[in-house]
């Protein structure tokens, strides 16, 4: 039973880590989707499922990383009891003393004389192969189930014609989210070095695959200029988020947005960047 056992585990392991490995493409191909999706809908189900088989293939390596270690641990432990039944207590050899009273009183003795080295056998303890399979990833990823800002993206085209009630208005800004999705302290003034901002909207008749469009200026200049297709309901409200590897810098920013092709902003909101408190 016990070879039996450690010959499966390093086939289990294997297969475990196989596996795992696949779970981890299969989540950083969605984790990849989830950041270029141009609909926000399927992106923030990308990144739902990605972050599930995130989850699954690292309790699966866990899994391995054990059965490694028990077939480790078996194969030593077999190696001790093979060496320990390979001990034979030595049995010391008689020699029997023969006397004749009608001889000369010489004592006989039967001397049994060594074994040839030619005849001996040596009998080796079999030494299971053990085979320990570590991989290290080539970078720890941080789910996330929306994706951040990226510059400089390929616009999005769009034939669809928005309707002529259409509208979308900014209502809040925060640098928070809460649980029901709403801004924790909603406000138009933050600290220099803030990564993200959540800019928060009502919209209205809205159709899904229009086109419309952020742009984002600092102290008058364009700082930020990117297109997008509709993915959320035609009413109702939501939210979108933009952000800065690096913080955002001090400077009055304004936001507008933008339907359609229209040159005209249907809503905008400004915002300042203020220097940290000393």
């Amino acid at each position: 039973m016990r070879e039996t056992v450690q010959h499966a585990l390093p086939y289990v392991t294997g297969g475990l880590f196989g596996l795992a490995l696949l779970l981890f493409a299969i989540a950083f191909r969605l984790f990849q989707r989830s950041r270029t999706d141009v609909y926000w809908r399927r992106r923030r189900e990308a990144g739902q499922r990605g972050w599930r088989l995130f989850v699954v293939a690292s309790i699966m390596a866990i899994f391995s990383a054990v059965a490694c270690v028990l077939t480790l641990a078996i194969g030593i432990l077999g190696d001790e009891g093979e060496a320990s039944a390979g001990r034979i207590s030595p049995t010391p050899e008689v020699t029997t003393l023969v006397e004749n009273p009608d001889a000369p009183s010489v004592p006989t003795a039967t001397d049994t004389p060594p074994p040839d080295d030619s005849t001996r056998a040596t009998t080796a303890a079999s030494t299971p192969l053990i085979l320990i399979i570590t991989a290290t990833p080539a970078y720890t990823p941080t789910p996330t189930p929306f994706p951040t800002f990226t510059p400089n993206v390929t616009q999005a085209v769009s034939s669809v014609t928005p309707q002529p009630g259409a509208t979308l208005r900014i209502v809040a800004l925060d640098d928070q989210i809460d649980a029901s999705y709403r801004p924790v302290n909603p406000r138009t003034t933050f600290e220099a070095g803030v990564k993200r901002l959540y800019l928060f909207v009502e919209f209205n008749a809205m159709t899904e695959g229009v086109l419309w469009r952020r742009v984002i200026t600092k102290d008058g200049e364009l700082f930020d200029d990117n297109t997008y297709l509709w993915g959320l309901e035609d009413s109702g409200s939501g939210y979108f988020f933009f952000g800065r590897d690096n913080g955002f810098e001090p400077g009055n920013y304004e936001i507008r947005l933008y339907i359609g092709a229209a040159d005209t902003p249907v809503s905008t909101m400004s915002f300042t960047v203020v220097p940290p408190a000393q």
